[in-house]
């Protein structure tokens, strides 16, 4: 008789199941020695690369998903009869709590700094009270549950609160975006994006420096995959310049992330243009250290944080997300010098390779698992 095999359950009732850190980091790491099983939103149950995956409905109403998340996942919860349960938003917190009180380990994974988060969301209302809200639950949670963190700044919030946590950081899975590295000399005229897009990362700038180049004559497409945020289409239709450089943009809606990254080959410069938020400027955007993981030089916004990556590596330039003309003057910079763009490209790799692959995160994540699994 085969040894029970010790059952894992991710779940998340906002992302999809394909998401990148949930799905190709996480749960592609643990499957090799736990029976996984990740609820999320998705159109059908099936196993994929060893995982099993469970549906679960997201709502369109945000108050009304918000509000029965947890009520809808804890019976799917339940089913899995899981000895180990992983959540990453913070809606599933009461989730969290009742299968806390049945005796279940549980591990709430907080992918933001949710309590600044709520200020950088546009469509959230009445931000200053939910703000409150969350955080009043959030500090009678954390003590809780084992938290990951993604990111090392959020370390001094959960400190203060007493919170037992382990930071596993979004670096890419080298290996995988090895299949899609393209160190040969790539089409400059092609401007890669991937990941959600909204206001504040920079899609207007980006439009405008399109616009700014064309004048020059000089043309620039902007390739995004990515879901467009509700709204934002009649808000680019509105800019005073956009028919002009319209035919320049290509939207490809979401796309699994080999699928996306496939397209990536044939680009020239990844953009990551993020706006200055309370949350933007202390959290590493997973897309930077994807694209030099693929051999694209980098445009992103000039933080500080950004800045100790990009510069100090040399695989890519640092721009002010609120100033279009420098954006377009970048852009050029590195269209017109492809020995330069060829230096960053194989400098983002050795950089992915040396100092930011997930493998390192992974050993972290594989350990909390073995503290979990004998206490």
């Amino acid at each position: 008789m085969k040894p029970h095999r010790i059952r894992v359950c991710h779940l998340s009732s906002l992302h999809v199941a394909k998401d990148t850190r949930i799905f190709y980091k996480f749960c592609r790491s643990l499957v090799s020695q736990y029976e996984v099983t990740l609820i999320a939103v998705h159109d059908r149950e099936e196993v994929v690369d060893g995982v099993r995956i469970i549906p679960f409905r997201r709502l369109k109403n945000r108050v009304w998903e918000m509000l029965t998340a947890s009520l809808r996942m804890f019976p799917k919860a339940l089913g899995t009869k899981a000895d180990i349960f992983h959540f990453h938003d913070p809606e599933l917190i009461p989730c969290g709590l009742w299968l806390r009180l049945l005796g279940r380990k549980v591990i709430f994974d907080v992918h933001e700094h949710f309590a600044a988060d709520i200020y950088d969301k546009p469509w959230i209302r009445r931000k200053k009270l939910l703000a409150g809200i969350y955080a009043f639950w959030e500090k009678r949670a954390a003590r809780r549950f084992e938290l990951i963190l993604a990111e090392h700044s959020y370390a001094p919030h959960y400190a203060a609160m007493g919170a037992r946590y382990t930071i596993v950081l979004n670096y890419p899975d080298e290996p995988f975006f090895r299949q899609f590295r393209n160190l040969n000399l790539r089409p400059a005229a092609h401007l890669f994006y991937i990941g959600i897009l909204l206001e504040t990362r920079g899609l207007f700038q980006i439009a405008e420096a399109l616009y700014i180049l064309k004048k020059q004559g000089r043309i620039f497409y902007f390739h995004c995959v990515g879901a467009l945020y509700s709204g934002l289409s009649q808000k680019l239709e509105s800019l005073s310049f956009y028919r002009e450089i319209k035919d320049q943009i290509k939207f490809y809606g979401r796309l699994d992330l080999p699928e996306g990254y496939r397209l990536s080959m044939n680009m020239g410069i990844g953009l990551c243009i993020i706006r200055r938020m309370k949350n933007s400027e202390w959290s590493y955007p997973t897309k930077m250290f994807e694209y030099m993981s693929v051999g694209l030089p980098v445009i992103t916004s000039d933080f500080e944080l950004y800045r100790n990556v990009v510069e100090r590596n040399h695989c890519g330039l640092c721009v002010n997300p609120e100033d279009p003309a420098q954006l377009a003057s970048q852009i050029l910079l590195l269209a017109d010098h492809p020995e330069l763009r060829a230096e960053m490209a194989k400098n983002g790799v050795h950089a992915v390779e040396s100092y930011f692959s997930w493998k390192s995160q992974e050993t972290k994540l594989l350990a909390l698992y073995g503290r979990l699994t004998k206490g």
